[in-house]
């Protein structure tokens, strides 16, 4: 098969992680082709393949529309776009948290924000919640871009202006962030593996780009039957996954759903390309 994986700019020869799962299927025979998502013909150039994986197109946040509008025509390449286009959709913009919950999934709970007086409708939500302490984000946003930490009492300031009809989650800020957070890595539906993601000192943020880490970790079955209870109600039918939970209240609840362009941790299982592989038929 002639297989794309999507990258960006600041990735041409793909992230290292993803370079892993590359090298599975070219051993299995196949071609992978690094194509940029914004470049000039990508669209064009994904009738010359069979299968068009979405991996690393990480600066989408910086062209919010341009990224709406390339998902938008996904639906219509000739080839096989994995995922199915309409969770990639569905699931890029984070107000899905608010849905999920409303259908009684263990969801962080969230409330959507939008329009004039974001700091009057902030204070609102915290004193009717009754939360100390939240964090603020933008719903369509990745790598918590935009997000920050607000406290009961204090003013909000400096907040930038979304685009018209862009919409802020609020989400109460959940202590136990600060030991990790947990990543379930599905494919074709089957726990693969987990990884435990912390943030540096003094830092709130699990994400690499703010000093975080990640390690191989083992969940007991319960844990992984709650996982993928999840992601079985919420995305059925996807090629990869990675469900991120924390600790809320006692029981694992889910902070995000990853099934547009999440980092996959191959590294930490060597054994996981092989089930990538396979779960995308190749």
């Amino acid at each position: 098969m002639q297989i794309a994986f999507l990258t960006f700019s600041g990735l041409p020869a793909l992230w290292p992680d993803d370079a892993l799962a590359a090298e599975e299927l070219r051993a299995r025979g196949h071609q992978v082709t690094p194509l940029v998502w914004n470049a000039p013909g990508t669209l064009a150039a994904l009738d010359a393949f069979d299968v068009c994986v979405v991996r690393s197109p990480w600066d989408w946040f910086h062209h919010r529309a341009a990224f709406r509008q390339f998902l938008d025509a996904l639906p219509h390449a000739r080839c096989r776009v994995v995922n199915d286009p309409v969770p990639l959709r569905a699931f890029a913009d984070k107000t899905y948290l608010s849905t999920l919950a409303a259908r009684g999934l263990d969801v962080v709970p969230t409330v959507e924000l939008e329009g004039e007086g974001l700091p009057t409708q902030v204070a609102q939500t915290l004193a009717v919640r009754g939360w100390r302490e939240a964090v603020l984000k933008p719903a369509f946003t990745a790598n918590a871009i935009g997000a920050r930490r607000v406290r009961a009492g204090e003013a909000l300031a400096d907040v930038p202006a979304l685009d018209a009809g862009e919409k802020w989650l609020l989400q109460p800020f959940v202590p136990s962030i600060a030991e990790g957070e947990f990543s379930f890595v599905f494919f074709g539906g089957e726990f693969s593996h987990a990884v435990h993601k912390r943030p540096a000192t003094g830092e709130w943020r699990v994400q690499h780009d703010y000093g975080g880490d990640s390690t191989p970790w083992a969940p007991d079955a319960a844990a992984v039957a709650h996982a993928r209870a999840l992601l079985h109600a919420a995305a059925p039918g996807t090629v990869y996954a990675r469900v991120d939970a924390v600790d809320y209240d006692g029981r694992l609840h889910l902070m995000e759903l990853e099934v547009v362009e999440p980092e996959l941790f191959f590294r930490h299982a060597p054994r996981s390309v092989a089930r990538f592989a396979d779960a995308m038929g190749a």
